[in-house]
Order: C-alpha cells, then sequence, then structure tokens
C-alpha cells in the first residue's frame, strides 16, 4: 500500500511554472522557457491588436472600424491584461505547450494561481472567443457563455466600446 501512495505522490508532480517577461498586447505573453524567449498566445482568446501589425492591417481590411478606434480597443485589453498580470510573476499552464501558430506565438491556457487567464479576459469583456484552434469542449464552452455573459451584462469593452465590439467581434 505504502509503494502505491508514494507512486501516486511521484506521478501527481506540480506542473513547473515559468516567469513572464513581458505582457505584448491583450492575448500574448512572453516567458522564458529553457533560457528562450517564447511567446504564449491565450488559447482560444482573441484580443484587439494595439500596434499597427499584419493582423491589425488584415482587421482593418475585414472590419467596418477606424484605425484610431481599433489601435483603442486594443490597447485597452492589453492594459487590463497587464492589470492582471506582470513580468516576473509565475504563470502555469493548464496542458503541454504544442507548436506555434503562424504569428510565431504557442497556444496555451495560461494559469495565474490556478485561475485561467484566457477565461478572464473573455468574462470581464477584453478578448472574444477565437474558434481557430481546436479546444478541450468543455474549456470551449466555458468560453463561449463567458462571452456571452460578458456581452451581455456590458462588460469591459462591452460597455466602454459595444459598437466597436459588435463590428470587430465578428471573427
Amino acid at each position: 500500500m505504502l509503494l502505491l501512495f508514494v507512486m501516486g505522490i511521484a506521478g501527481c508532480s506540480p506542473k513547473p511554472s515559468y516567469v513572464v517577461q513581458k505582457i505584448e498586447d491583450g492575448d500574448t505573453i512572453v516567458i522564458k522557457i529553457d533560457g528562450k524567449s517564447q511567446r504564449i498566445q491565450l488559447a482560444g482568446i482573441d484580443a484587439p491588436e494595439d500596434t499597427e501589425n499584419p493582423k491589425f492591417k488584415l482587421d482593418l481590411k475585414t472590419k467596418d472600424i477606424n484605425e484610431v478606434d481599433l489601435l483603442g480597443i486594443g490597447q485597452a485589453a492589453t492594459t487590463f491584461l497587464k492589470s492582471q498580470l506582470a513580468a516576473g510573476e509565475k504563470v502555469t499552464f493548464q496542458q503541454q505547450l504544442g507548436k506555434a501558430d503562424k504569428y510565431g506565438r504557442i497556444p496555451a491556457n495560461v494559469l495565474l494561481h490556478n485561475d485561467s487567464l484566457n477565461l478572464r479576459m473573455v468574462q470581464q469583456g477584453y478578448a472574444v472567443v477565437l474558434n481557430r484552434y481546436p479546444l478541450e469542449p468543455s474549456f470551449k464552452a466555458s468560453l463561449e457563455n463567458a462571452q456571452k455573459m460578458a456581452r451581455n451584462n456590458k462588460q469591459g469593452l462591452w460597455k466602454t466600446h459595444s459598437e466597436i465590439m459588435e463590428k470587430w467581434s465578428k471573427l
């Protein structure tokens, strides 16, 4: 019995934690893995861009939003994430890290004190659900429910920029 108990404890080792180097934008952080900086995309969510980059230019082409408003909501999303997480803090991931996306980011459910930052960004109205990658069904359902609640309850950008969010969120 004791041997089985010890083996069980060994199999339940804590998840590795990683130090946040910086918050890049409303859905991307930079951490250090094995001595190398790595961009992590908060999986399953999309926050508006806060700088002119390829994704920003794509959003400008496909959404009926002017540049100033689009940058404004992106800066608000980034500011909110920075209020939730700071450089130097440690995070863990819900799952093992996979391959990088087309923007060089590794999608992950980022946990701070066992709470999902991905979910928090959607719950608070600073990001929307992104269906680009397969997600674990219950996590996807949680994100979708959080988005519906944030929109209905006018949380975050849904309160301050509701018309812009309606246009932008049509992914």
